[in-house]
């Protein structure tokens, strides 16, 4: 089968949540290349080509040996398609199924990978699907990350499938703040990165799960193993770099992949070397998801991505069908919460205030009516006074009628 007339496809090398990968020859220049060919289902969209060649062209804009070249892109019977550098070695995903990974060769794997994406976000291009099965491994063993730009002309689409609702991504290596549905930064490739680098190391997924919705959930909420504990015997510098790769809070990562690859270098020789030579046994990791997309809250991703994720509800959230977080909502919650806690000091108070128990010999202190519970906007403020002499007890609530205050001495309020 030829393609535009010059590409003679041959076998299907892979097929992801998006697009199929075929080897091919360019017969007019007589090189192999790998060819791109969006699946029906996006290729069917209206503008969706546009957008496809537009950041095609973004793509081939990237010169950097660590890059996977973009040599043309196209157009054939309806079928958008990008034509590549073929590579034919494997891919990471691939080299994570012999584990324990060589942590020195992880090192430069990792400044090949950093600065691929260094030199795409100083000219604009985010990568946004970093994950092992996008970091190919050429004949002469430098990494290559292949795919830049395309999930955001698939994530632009108006469609039913992606759309201003919509997130498209690999789930396990997502960032908190993309699954809240805020837009893509250099720091949320540089966290997908840092869970590929966690993936690598341990052997196994940093937020497993059996759906995108429970590992939504557990990158929101769970912190995977510490890597040093996981597998003994890493550098410090090596786990702590990965660990703030990996925060969920944008503003704490790394800002750039330069400050992270430089951060990487400072990990010790004779660190590295032990780690190679460990042979703690770990569980292969997970077969790799695909590419998919996902729901998020409307009205998203008009927000920085550099603050803490409080914007659009969490997908997790969203998720818990007839679960209390989505039934009230967080502030219903919270409002409730804080009355039923004002409830609970009424009936305390009462209970005391009706109790002989304790109480002075003689005492004047007369039990005060407690009003209907309301939330308060402001709390009384209360004066406590002190001297050498036992204390006179408090005679009753403050002036005023608000909420009771605590006095020094053996009164009850």
């Amino acid at each position: 089968m030829f393609l535009a007339g010059r590409y003679r496809l041959g076998p299907l090398l892979g097929r992801g949540g998006m697009a199929e990968v075929y080897e091919a020859m360019d017969e007019r220049l007589a090189r192999p290349v790998a060819v791109k060919l969006l699946l029906p289902e996006f290729a069917a969209q209206a503008g969706m080509r546009d957008r496809f060649e537009a950041e095609a062209r973004s793509a081939a804009r990237l010169s950097h040996p660590s890059v996977v070249a973009v040599f043309d892109s196209g157009e054939d019977d309806g079928t958008p398609f990008i034509v590549m550098e073929r590579l034919p070695g494997e891919t990471l995903a691939d080299r994570m199924g012999d584990i324990p990974l060589d942590v020195a060769w992880l090192r430069g794997m990792a400044q090949d990978v950093l600065g691929a994406l260094g030199a795409a976000h100083a000219v604009g291009v985010v990568h946004r699907d970093v994950k092992p099965a996008n970091i190919l491994i050429a004949a002469d063993g430098r990494a290559k990350v292949a795919d830049f730009g395309i999930a955001k002309a698939l994530e632009e689409a108006p469609s039913d499938l992606t759309g201003a609702n919509q997130v498209l991504g690999t789930p396990a290596y997502l960032a908190p703040e993309r699954l809240d549905g805020l837009p893509a930064t250099p720091r949320s490739d540089l966290y997908a990165f840092g869970v590929v680098l966690y993936e690598a190391l341990a052997g196994v997924r940093a937020f497993p799960g059996t759906t995108p919705l429970s590992v939504a959930y557990a990158i929101h909420h769970a912190d995977p193993p510490p890597l040093d504990e996981v597998r003994p015997g890493l550098g410090a510098d090596l786990v702590a770099t990965v660990k703030r790769a990996m925060d969920r809070y944008p503003a704490s990562r790394y800002a750039t992949a330069a400050e992270m690859a430089a951060a990487l270098e400072t990990d010790s020789a004779a660190a590295g070397t032990a780690a190679a030579d460990s042979t703690v046994a770990m569980a292969s990791p997970a077969p790799e998801s695909a590419t998919v997309v996902m729901p998020i809250a409307a009205g998203a991703g008009t927000a920085s991505s550099n603050e803490a994720t409080t914007g659009p509800e969490p997908l997790w959230a969203r998720g818990l069908s007839g679960g209390l977080v989505a039934s009230l909502g967080r502030r219903t919650l919270l409002l409730a919460l804080f009355i039923a806690g004002l409830v609970l000091i009424g009936v305390v108070a009462l209970a005391a205030g009706g109790s002989d128990a304790g109480r002075p010999s003689g005492s004047d202190v007369t039990p005060t009516t407690i009003a209907p519970l309301q939330a308060p906007t402001t709390l009384p403020e209360v004066t406590t006074t002190t001297s050498a002499s036992t204390a006179a007890p408090t005679a009753g609530p403050p002036a005023g009628g608000g909420s009771p205050g605590k006095g020094k001495g053996k009164g009850k309020a």
